[in-house]
């Protein structure tokens, strides 16, 4: 299997990726430059199992274009949101679901509008893969 790097030495775009699973005193991370796809997503199937967070970020990337993906997620709530970079500002999109009631949820300590709650993991894993391999989201799945 082809890791980020490697691509990246043929001049494709390289990424960064850093974990923390759990939160308070029991928790525990890391960080590589070595992103391998199936690595990102054990990484992620355990915080959503338990809580955590993922965060993929481009080193290499166009002045203009995505820039960080990042998964916060705890009791099987998910927060996901994409920074890019626009020709005049830093844009965040987030998943956003039609299907909610307004009312404020507690994802690892901070509070957020449940229309912006995934608890779908298919849908966590098919957001992180396709940044991975493409370097950006659909916005059908992050506005």
């Amino acid at each position: 299997m082809e890791t980020w790097y490697e691509i990246s030495e043929k001049g494709e775009m390289m990424l960064s990726f850093s974990w923390v699973i759990g939160h308070g005193d029991s928790a525990q991370g890391g960080s590589t430059n070595d992103v391998q796809l199936e690595n990102v997503l054990e990484v992620l199937d355990l915080i959503l199992d338990k809580s955590g967070s993922v965060t993929i970020d481009v080193l290499d990337g166009d002045e203009i274009g995505p820039e960080s993906l990042q998964v916060q997620t705890e009791g099987g709530k998910s927060i996901i949101s994409l920074g890019e970079n626009t020709c005049d500002d830093y844009v965040v999109r987030t998943f956003k679901s039609e299907l909610k009631n307004a009312e404020m949820i507690s994802v690892l300590g901070n509070e957020w509008d449940s229309k912006l709650i995934c608890e779908e993991p298919v849908v966590v894993k098919a957001i992180v893969r396709e940044f991975i391999l493409n370097g950006n989201v659909s916005r059908d799945l992050l506005s």
